[in-house]
């Protein structure tokens, strides 16, 4: 083999060898950025399927199932017609479609929602009504910060950065005891 052609060779060698470098480091970076995949289950999406829910139930987001997921599956089918946005970020849509259309109900391992039920319309707004539970971003990537959306009362929505985390869900454990004082102290009709 001629000097050239080694040359040639080696080069040729080295270039694969960088190509599969770069190549398996995106794969790992991209498994790593999007640990579940990349995902628009839409929190924005929800947050309209929830108010017009409660705007259809008297104020009444949705509740009384045996877990608040199974609450928030209320929704299937008139609300959210596909269950793409009830599996969140996390669970497979082969996962929730057959639980769905058979008239079953998610679970809080087959739904990505933490969701906090028996609340109205009409609660404090400050009450957060759902968020990711593995703190995902919009599009199901990790985010810088460790934060992420949060759907409030009334259509409220924020961006919750994961250093006021702790914080944020100190906040709403303190409005939640309120929120439910009130709720027993009313008299029923």
């Amino acid at each position: 083999m001629s000097i050239v052609k080694r040359r040639w060779f080696k080069a040729l060698i080295i270039l694969g060898v960088l190509a599969a470098g770069v190549f398996g480091g995106g794969i790992l970076y991209f498994r790593w950025k999007f640990p579940y995949g990349p995902s628009h289950c839409c929190d924005k999406c929800l947050m309209f399927a929830l108010d017009q829910y409660a705007e259809d139930h008297g104020g009444n987001y949705p509740a009384g199932e045996a877990s608040p997921e199974a609450s928030l599956s209320l929704l299937y089918p008139r609300y959210e017609p596909t269950g793409e946005i009830l599996r969140g970020k996390t669970v497979p849509l082969e996962v929730v479609q057959p639980i769905l259309e058979r008239g079953g109900r998610l679970g809080p391992d087959t739904c990505g929602w933490h969701y906090v039920e028996g609340l109205r319309l009409d609660d404090d707004p400050r009450l957060a009504l759902c968020w990711d539970k593995a703190r995902l971003g919009h599009n199901g990537q990790r985010t810088a910060d460790g934060g992420t959306a949060v759907l409030f009362v009334k259509l409220g929505y924020e961006y919750i950065p994961g250093s006021k985390w702790n914080e944020f869900l100190a906040e709403q454990e303190k409005l939640l005891a309120e929120h439910n004082e009130k709720k027993l102290a009313r008299p029923n009709p």
